[in-house]
Formats: C-alpha cells, structure tokens, sequence
C-alpha cells in the first residue's frame, strides 16, 4: 500500500530512508559540539522546565529538549534541526501521508537518551482546529536496538473514543485512561525497528509512546516533529489559538511556542504547568486570556 492508504487506516505509517546521512551526521556533530556540554538552561519535553543538561553516567543527556529548531543562541544546532524538518522528502512524505500539500512546523524535540515518555494522543497537547488533523514525524539518529527503549504506536486507535467527554478529565486521569488501554491491547502496541534516517508519520489522534529503556548504557536519538496543515487553525483539544504567529526565516516558516531561557519565560512557564492539570483552571486562564484579548 502506499503513505496515504496505511496513515489512514493505521493513523501511522513508517517511511525507510527517508532523511539522507550527512544531513543526521551533521546534526550528531553540531550536537555533540555545541549542546551536549552546554551549561545553560533549555526547555526540557520530559520536564517542562527550564534546566541545564542532565547527563548520566554513560554521557548521555536525559532531559529532552523542546523546540530546538528556535535555538538561536545554538546556530549550528538549530541549523541542522531546520535542515531535516524541512528536508525536501520529508516534506513530500508528510503531504502524500496527510493529503495536506503543505505543513507549517509547530513544534520540535530532540532526543539523547529514552525519556520513557508515556502513552498519549497528540490533540490534548497540540493540534489543528478542527481536530485531528495535525501530523508529527519520528527521525531516527541512529540505529535504535530494541533494548534501547523503541518508539511504539497503537494501529487504529485514531478512530476510537476512550471517554464521552474527554475535556472534563484531568490531565493524570486522561494519562491513566492511555495507560489503561495499552496495558489491555498489549498486542496492538506497534514498536518497528529504527535505523538512522527512518521516519515514522502519525496521526494527532494515533495512542504512542515509548518502551522501557532494557540497557542504560544506550542512547536513543532521535528527533520529532509536529505540523499543521497550512491555512488550519491550530490549538489543542480544548482551545484554538488564534494568536500564533509564525517566524519566516529565510525558506523557513515555523511557530515557537517556548522561548529561549529568560527568568520571565522560567516564571511563565511555571504558571503554565501549575493550572495545566485542572480544566477548571485551564477554563479559567482561557477566560481571562480571551476577556484581556478583547480589552
């Protein structure tokens, strides 16, 4: 079958070879040169913090970095983030997948080690308005073995309904409700074989996260990325965010939602996770965003 045949019934699909080497070569090299013994604070994906690297004892960095591809105090870093986000087959992947000619990116990560991230839907964090068309791709940047803990999707689990009204849970029962459905379809839980340059595209809706990590002394690299359809609303299962704005840098065109630390931003940031976890709160914070909008 083709991309768009297998993203439509699995909600995923894995595309071999799809981002050329010296591209990931040059990423690892900017990587291992200028952000892997960096003393500042990034924001991290697995903590939403702003931290310094965090590394273990076999050299590998485990707080996960968001939105590297705005990391402008790192220019060969975010550079090479860029280049493969943007990469000509991967483009043509992401819109024969999605049958959306063009993508805008909103949103990167950047993986050394496994951060064992747990099983979710995209569309409660980020997604297009209506739902459900937000696309994210997987970049392996490096072979991955199995016991370095894979990245699993679930076929399918983009057309069903875990809860009749999924925006009166908080966010802890939602992830329990993820976890509960893994921990009963065990033989739906999908983990393919990465090897460097492989990209996985799913779907906003698609259950995934990652296995365990069986041997520490691994790494896991590897790089993600989420995109929204051109000329779609973007927001989340809860709200539309009208008030994004895109950088244009050059032939790139891409929304960053976490800046570069600052001790505003670290203050922002930690207001933001205090009410994530409470609709009522997060009901209260849409409220007073849209009544200063309107002021």
């Amino acid at each position: 079958m083709g991309l768009a045949e297998d993203y439509r019934r699995d909600g995923w699909v894995k595309v071999p070879g799809l981002i050329d080497s010296a591209r990931v070569d040059a990423l690892m090299a900017a990587y291992a040169d200028d952000l892997l013994n960096s003393p500042a604070k990034f924001f991290r994906q697995n903590t939403n913090r702003y931290e310094p690297n965090r590394v273990d004892a076999h050299g590998h960095v485990i707080n996960s970095f968001l939105d590297p591809h705005h990391y402008k105090r790192v220019p060969r870093v975010r550079e090479g983030v860029l280049q493969i986000l943007f990469d000509p087959a991967l483009k043509a992947a992401l819109a024969e997948a999605t049958g959306h000619p063009g993508l805008d990116l909103m949103q990167s990560m950047l993986f050394d080690k496994n951060a064992a991230t747990p099983p979710h839907q995209d569309w409660w964090y980020l997604d297009s308005v209506p739902n459900g068309q937000l696309a994210a791709a997987w970049i392996a940047l490096e072979d991955i073995p199995a016991e370095a803990g894979r990245f699993y999707l679930m076929s399918g689990t983009h057309e069903i309904e875990l809860h009749d009204d999924l925006r009166s849970l908080r966010h802890d029962r939602w992830l329990g409700l993820m976890k509960d459905y893994v921990d009963t379809h065990p033989h739906a839980v999908d983990a393919p074989a990465m090897r460097k340059g492989d990209v996985i595209i799913w779907n906003s809706r698609t259950i995934h996260g990652a296995l365990a990590t069986q041997d520490p002394t691994l790494s896991r690299k590897s790089l993600t990325a989420h995109y929204l359809p051109e000329g779609m609303a973007f927001g989340n299962l809860f709200v539309r965010k009208d008030w994004v704005a895109f950088t244009q840098d050059g032939p790139y065109r891409y929304f960053a939602n976490q800046p570069e630390y600052s001790l505003g931003a670290d203050i922002k940031a930690r207001l933001k996770v205090a009410v994530y976890d409470s609709p009522a709160l997060m009901r209260l914070a849409r409220l007073t965003q849209r009544t200063l909008g309107r002021g």
